[in-house]
């Protein structure tokens, strides 16, 4: 019962089209001459629920690496959930596609949580497989789900683990973030779930510090 309130929480509104224009985004100037495009693929934890929209995770991982970033995020999504606007990762895979980034994250999500390990398997790979067929020099950057500052059940890492062998499969990378907020109900909203902007704060500094370890280069 938590499992669906909690997820339920994330959801309203009325449904449109995924496109560039809805994207947040945000850029930073680099010494480079050609400036490094991403896109971020995720939940409402990575669209930055309930905190200002520069404060979600991936705009500041893209701030610290001077990326300029289109958050395509979108809120009760997952590879097998339709979001608040009724899409799910594959969609939003296709509007990635249409802005030709050099780097793409991708976040697991605890939205897939309802689904069996095979289907969500099978969805994640199609996803990523279609993803990279179209943009075989991007880099994908995966990162594992989160589920909040209460304890995660045991399909949590499942999920991880599972969308994990896919993007290893497609030759991405994968960053391990565990459960950063349990028992830490101060950096979570009032619903346990979604990051405050210290929160958010935390998290992006892990992924950074993560694919600068890796030495990750678009």
């Amino acid at each position: 019962m938590f499992i669906a309130a909690s997820l339920a929480a994330c959801t309203s509104g009325a449904p449109t089209t995924p496109t560039a224009s809805d994207a947040r985004t945000t850029s930073a100037p680099t010494a480079s001459s050609k400036p490094v495009i991403a896109a971020a693929i995720g939940d409402s934890i990575a669209i930055g629920n309930g905190v200002p929209a520069e404060d979600a995770w991936p705009l500041l991982v893209a701030q610290h690496f001077g990326w300029t970033l289109s958050d395509f995020a979108e809120s009760a999504a997952g590879f097998t959930a339709p979001g608040l606007n009724t899409h799910i990762f594959n969609d939003q895979v296709s509007a990635v596609i249409r802005v030709h980034p050099d780097v793409v994250i991708v976040g697991a999500t605890r939205n897939d949580v309802f689904a069996s390990p095979a289907t969500l398997s099978a969805a994640a790979t199609a996803a990523l497989d279609r993803l990279h067929a179209a943009l075989p020099h991007a880099r994908i950057i995966g990162v594992s789900a989160l589920w909040g500052s209460d304890p995660a059940p045991a399909e949590v890492p499942v999920i991880s683990q599972t969308v994990k062998a896919a993007v290893l499969a497609v030759g991405g990378s994968w960053v391990d973030l565990g459960q950063p907020f349990a028992g830490h109900p101060e950096l979570v909203l009032a619903d346990h779930v979604h990051p405050t902007v210290e929160g958010q704060k935390l998290l992006a500094q892990r992924v950074s510090s993560a694919i600068a370890a890796q030495h990750v280069r678009p």
